[in-house]
């Protein structure tokens, strides 16, 4: 099995965060090993990693748990520098070291050194896997998420009198013109929907739509707004509503594309 080493320093792990990170580890399948670092000591951290990195039988890769503690000064960083720089001159270019970083951290605190390989942030929900996979050599294994055709953002309109809610569609390619929104037929009343049109991310405080009006369908289950304004990447359309519908219909008036979201 992949053996990994974690160096950090030892105030880093004083409520076992270290502790946690190592058990993570291990339970993705590789073996770990802890190397303490007393900062307070004032041991060269080369001569507490020197077994582990050069021994090829010891370790498979290099783990250092960074933090503004253990990266705080210019000391520590120079010897965590003079250490990788060993590290790789006894194992090679392609020895896996890796930076982790338990939250968000001042670049320039960063060495270099981790800036231009690998480091991650425990944040990241695939921390474990970019680690394991960095360790095996591989290419990690995530699963990109699946991002919709559309996009659609709720605001939140504090302090306004005539919609406490706006809605906001627009494609991510292409265009849908003319466009329809549509509500449950039942709801009319209660969600009160009137759609504008404005660039994205900016909520519109008026404008002139183009053939617009509003119908019921067929088969009378929704109630329909539409006008001949193109929604576009950056042009979209916003639905106020005093009150969310239950379910959205919006795109191309009697054409495709189409969607509907069911909970909003």
């Amino acid at each position: 099995m992949t053996t990994i080493w974690i160096t950090y320093a030892w105030n880093d792990n004083n409520d076992r965060d270290v502790d946690f990170v190592a058990q993570e580890l291990i339970r993705s399948g590789l073996v770990v090993k802890l190397d303490r670092w007393n900062l307070q000591a004032g041991r060269r951290l080369w001569e507490q990693i020197d077994y582990f990195i050069t021994n090829p039988n010891a370790s498979d890769a290099w783990l250092l748990y960074a933090t503004q503690n253990s990266l705080g000064s210019e000391a520590c960083k120079e010897e965590f520098a003079y250490a990788l720089d060993r590290a790789l001159h006894s194992r090679g270019n392609n020895f896996p070291v890796i930076g982790l970083f338990p939250s968000t951290i001042d670049a320039n605190l960063i060495p270099a050194s981790i800036r231009t390989r690998l480091y991650v942030s425990i944040t990241d929900p695939d921390w474990k896997e970019r680690i394991k996979s960095a360790a095996e050599g591989r290419t990690p294994n995530i699963l990109l998420p699946n991002v919709e055709p559309y996009s659609l953002t709720l605001h939140n309109l504090t302090g306004r009198t005539d919609s406490r809610y706006a809605i906001e569609v627009r494609p991510r390619a292409g265009t849908w013109s003319p466009f329809v929104a549509a509500i449950p037929n039942g709801e009319k009343d209660r969600v009160n929907p009137h759609i504008q049109h404005g660039p994205r991310n900016v909520i519109p405080q008026g404008g002139i739509l183009i053939n617009k009006g509003s119908v019921i369908s067929n088969d009378g289950a929704w109630y329909c707004l539409f006008a001949q304004n193109e929604a576009t990447p950056t042009q979209s359309y916003f639905i106020f509503c005093n009150e969310l519908p239950s379910q959205l219909l919006f795109g191309v008036m009697n054409g495709q594309p189409q969607y509907r979201v069911d909970r909003l």
